[in-house]
């Protein structure tokens, strides 16, 4: 029978409960709030069998994985799913495709006492439960069973779990089925549901009322700077980043309450048992940074053919590049290394959590953050705006500009402090009823050759709008115009001087875009031609990290595909399909999936 004399020696994985049919295994809490198996001797027979499929005694033999994994940066290309997801999405992606396979699909959620478990439905609408990491140890209790009975039904099964879960699901069924994929992750440790309880009890009697969604590594400021974020029943909202928030400066910088087997992690390295595994490409900026949008970049290793075979059916909705194990090892120690030992202060942290409140706790415990130094926090905002009055020089009009746009003009909706960095040189003009909502930075006429008197001039028109949700840049020369009830939305990147572009109707552009110089977007004719079916003016959409080259022009009705190249001088008449290169007059497909940066 299994016992435990020591609880480093067990990953709380629960296969043994689910192995025993005679029900002789039943699970405590111990006082630091993790699951341990307790054996009835009345019901035991000895059989053998939770020794057999316990992941710690022996790793799983009975599933063959490639020495080496292939290794992918990727992304979703839907941004809700990116947004709402722990890295790029891609773990929504493949569920989505098993899904429409009618494939039964598990993972962990949260429960309605902020504890977490393993989960499994065919149902897609569960999907937003499953979707993003957990952080805490869940209870798999009853779950190997449950798809054990589904691969036998002949259903297709889609399962994710910590790699000790993956392992014990494997013991648990003893043989490989074809009907089921499996999908782990880099796994830094799973903490104690006991201390996040006392997390959750701290904010929800200073909101006073009850979470009703958890989101961990929300990314209200970025994927790099993520964030804990908690949804009250009364409509109030917690979110601090992993700087700030004290359950999160515990978890990364402390390291008092992870599982005792955390610690010393038997399943780390490659290959992994899972098909597929996933994890944050931490470092992707510095290896290929057209692959960091800063939403979440998904680092994926396949392990297997049949996991191949379900990367292949989802590349069509993704952004993706391969790349080299070295790669990945860069930016995830976690890898291939356990936690550091367990602290020596642990005894008394987790006596101090059953007598104090949480942040009494935290305040005794945990490291105060040291991201910046106090002489750092107050030199950053100084240089910028020592910055910015060398952009203005000694210009009346160009001060006057800046106050009026940043401060006074009520046409401007502002979404930050000073969202309008002006240079000198800058021309704004706003007629009745035009709108400039500025949720991002709009930086206007700045100059490559100091001295340089280049105008830059936007004029928004009757009822039209310009709409910043990204930093965007606009260089010297450059002529911006919104005609009547137009609107322009830039999602971030930057234009070249000598841009024209004359908005009619509606023109985006997407995120990371770059326009070169003498580039010409025109969504406007400015006259009619008197034609059946003629209209003056359509849309324009320009996705994500486009490059245009010089003196390419874009005309009324293109949408313009994620990572696409317009060639120097092209001119722009049709779509234009995702990374791909156009060139020529007019333009047409030179080139075909290419990545640029």
């Amino acid at each position: 029978m299994i016992q435990i004399s020591n609880n480093k020696d067990c990953c709380g994985c629960n296969a043994c409960g689910d192995i025993c049919n005679k029900g002789a295994i039943i699970f405590q809490t111990d006082r630091e709030g993790f699951l341990y198996p307790k054996v009835d001797t009345k019901k035991c027979v000895d059989c053998g069998l939770c020794d057999k499929v316990c992941p710690m005694h022996q790793l799983s033999p009975l599933v063959q994985r490639n020495t080496a994994p292939k290794v992918y940066a990727a992304y979703s290309k839907d941004r809700k799913i990116r947004e709402d997801s722990t890295s790029g999405g891609i773990h929504s992606m493949l569920a989505t495709y098993m899904y429409s396979q009618k494939a039964y699909v598990g993972g962990a959620i949260f429960n309605d006492d902020h504890t977490v478990s393993q989960y499994i439905s065919n149902n897609i609408e569960d999907l937003e439960k499953i979707r993003s990491s957990k952080y805490l140890q869940s209870s798999s209790l009853g779950i190997y069973a449950k798809i054990k009975k589904l691969l036998l039904n002949n259903e297709q099964v889609f399962y994710c779990g910590c790699p000790c879960q993956i392992h014990a699901l494997y013991k648990y069924l003893g043989k490989e089925y074809e009907n089921l994929t499996t999908c782990d992750f880099i796994c830094r440790g799973v903490n104690s549901p006991k201390v996040f309880l006392s997390y959750m009890s701290m904010l929800e009697r200073k909101y006073h009322s009850k979470a009703n969604k958890i989101k961990f590594k929300a990314k209200k400021w970025g994927w790099h700077n993520f964030s804990l974020r908690v949804d009250f029943e009364n409509g109030k909202q917690y979110c601090k980043d992993r700087w700030h928030d004290l359950f999160f400066i515990g978890y990364l910088q402390s390291g008092n309450f992870a599982r005792p087997s955390c610690y010393e992690c038997p399943f780390k390295g490659f290959p992994q048992k899972a098909d597929i595994t996933l994890a944050d490409f931490w470092g992707i900026e510095k290896i290929d940074p057209t692959m960091d949008q800063d939403m979440g970049t998904s680092l994926v290793m396949v392990n297997t053919e049949k996991g191949q075979r379900l990367f292949n059916h989802i590349t069509d909705s993704i952004v993706f590049k391969q790349f080299t194990m070295e790669d990945a090892k860069a930016g995830n120690p976690a890898m291939v290394g356990s936690l550091k030992s367990i602290p020596t202060n642990r005894e008394e942290f987790f006596t101090a959590i059953d007598q104090q409140p949480f942040e009494t706790v935290a305040k005794k415990f945990f490291p105060r953050t040291k991201r910046k130094s106090k002489i750092k926090k107050i030199m950053s905002p100084l240089k910028r705006i020592v910055k910015d009055i060398c952009g203005l020089g000694f210009s009346f009009k160009s001060w006057r500009l800046y106050v009026k746009t940043n401060f006074l003009s009520s046409k401007v909706q502002r979404g930050k402090r000073l969202p309008f960095k002006n240079q000198k040189g800058t021309v704004l003009q706003m007629d009745s009823g035009s709108t400039m909502v500025l949720k991002s930075t709009l930086a206007t006429g700045i100059k490559q050759v100091r001295g340089s008197k280049m105008e830059t001039r936007i004029l928004l028109e009757n009822n039209s709008s310009l709409i910043v949700d990204g930093n965007f840049t606009v260089y010297a020369g450059s002529y911006i115009r919104v005609v009547k009830e137009g609107k322009l939305i830039l999602h971030g990147g930057f234009m070249n001087e000598n841009v024209q572009l004359t908005v009619g109707d509606t023109v985006e552009i997407g995120k990371g875009a770059t326009i070169g110089r003498d580039v010409v977007i025109r969504s406007y004719d400015g006259h009619k031609i008197e034609k059946q079916g003629y209209t003056v003016s359509a849309p324009i959409k320009i996705g994500e990290h486009v490059w245009i080259g010089q003196g390419a022009t874009i005309l009324k009705g293109v949408t313009i595909g994620d990572g696409a190249i317009i060639a120097s001088g092209a001119i722009v008449t049709k779509d234009v399909p995702a990374h791909c290169i156009v060139a020529g007059v007019p333009a047409k497909i030179i080139e075909e999936n290419i990545n640029w940066k």
